[in-house]
């Protein structure tokens, strides 16, 4: 701006002082069109990432529901049913000749196959009883769940999209056999699925080998039943929300990710343990569980690491879901735990490939079909088991 100064000694200080007062005001007016300029950015700022978590909320769903795809992480099941897929095309003889397959098995019928989001699921308002003093009793159960046989069942008006097979090691635990029974039958009916229990029985009193009773469970399970997907599942869990599907990914599934007795969150990052989803394919690859750990511990933990060294990641739910009431207690006796566990965790990556599916030892003394579930009884030797892996 320019300034007209007079001769005058008053006039001058007048001109000096409106100069200064004048460059005071220009730089104040460049401070608040920067302040104006940032909160604008701001604004802008703001404005784009509430537009980008709109957009993606908007592909990805609710943060509670979400469509279930079988090569991705679900969120949930969703709260319709979708419209019937029509049925698949390009199927390769392979597939039309694996009785588990689901073109296989649509090739065989005329019911189309089930919807992906089964229609008349509960979410987290199953009913969940955990006491085992008030387990029903066996007859009592076939009663309750008279569209059993053969230890599970299908879906009456559509093929189920997958052939489940779910494995439970036991031993002496009747009234928790009982209340998972109870549990999951109806769960298992609600989802659409073509299944069957298999619970494998440790006979005698060796130190139980939960590890080597999944091996054995696969193996013997795929006689009767020839599946597409298998479920490791501890006897001592209830699931409380059924948009937890028992179905298998592209990946191996952690289903039992929160456990009551955990306080409903993972116990540590690499925790595989309680209930998990895995198709025959990655199961042979991961070569099953470890066959070596007998006692408590460890033996999931080695699961574990497997799905990595397999090329494998492993796939969650989101919290909420993956829910499960654990029946209270006490440790089995003459079960503690290998003193020596830890050290085998530590070498198993060096073991892995020849400690699993292509090393078990065990005898078959029994299969039942107790209509409800099938019943395979064996007979393990620890002193072999350890020779062979040269334990001893």
């Amino acid at each position: 701006p320019t300034v007209q100064a007079t001769p005058s000694s008053s006039s001058g200080s007048s001109a000096s002082g409106a100069v200064s007062v004048n460059w005071l005001n220009c730089l104040a007016s460049k401070r608040v069109i920067r302040s104006v300029c940032l909160a604008l950015m701001a604004l802008m700022g703001l404005w784009l990432l509430h537009n980008w978590f709109s957009s993606s909320q908007s592909m990805l769903g609710p943060v509670t529901w979400t469509k279930y795809k079988a090569d991705a992480v679900p969120v949930a099941m969703a709260t319709t049913a979708a419209a019937r897929p029509t049925r698949p095309t390009n199927t390769t003889a392979s597939e039309l000749a694996d009785p588990a397959s689901l073109a296989s098995r649509l090739a065989k019928s005329n019911l189309p196959a089930c919807p992906e989001d089964p229609p008349g699921l509960l979410g987290n308002k199953i009913p969940v009883k955990s006491d085992p003093s008030l387990a029903p009793t066996w007859a009592e159960l076939q009663s309750t769940l008279s569209y059993i046989r053969h230890g599970g069942c299908q879906p009456e008006h559509c093929v189920a999209r997958q052939r489940v097979a779910i494995i439970v090691p036991y031993r002496n635990r009747d009234p928790h056999l009982r209340l998972l029974m109870s549990s999951l039958h109806p769960l298992l009916r609600r989802q659409q699925l073509d299944y069957r229990i298999f619970v494998v029985e440790q006979a005698g009193t060796t130190r139980f080998n939960r590890g080597l009773l999944f091996n054995i469970g696969f193996v013997e399970s795929a006689k009767i039943f020839p599946a597409y997907c298998y479920i490791f599942h501890d006897v001592d869990l209830l699931p409380e929300n059924d948009h937890n599907m028992y179905r298998c990914g592209a990946n191996p599934r952690h289903l039992g990710a929160e456990i009551s007795s955990f306080g409903y969150k993972l116990p540590y990052g690499a925790y595989f343990g309680g209930a998990c989803a895995l198709t025959a394919e990655q199961y042979r690859k991961m070569n099953g569980f470890p066959n070596i750990y007998f006692g408590w511990g460890a033996e999931d933990d080695d699961f574990g690491f497997r799905v990595a060294w397999a090329g494998y990641k492993v796939a969650r739910y989101p919290p909420g879901i993956a829910r499960y009431k654990m029946i209270k207690h006490n440790r089995d006796a003459h079960n503690e735990a290998d003193p020596k566990r830890i050290k085998y965790l530590e070498q198993s990556k060096k073991r892995w490939k020849e400690d699993g599916l292509n090393s078990m030892q065990y005898n078959v003394i029994g299969v039942q079909d107790r209509q409800l579930v099938y019943f395979i009884s064996v007979e393990i030797s620890e002193e072999a088991i350890r020779r062979r892996a040269h334990l001893t």
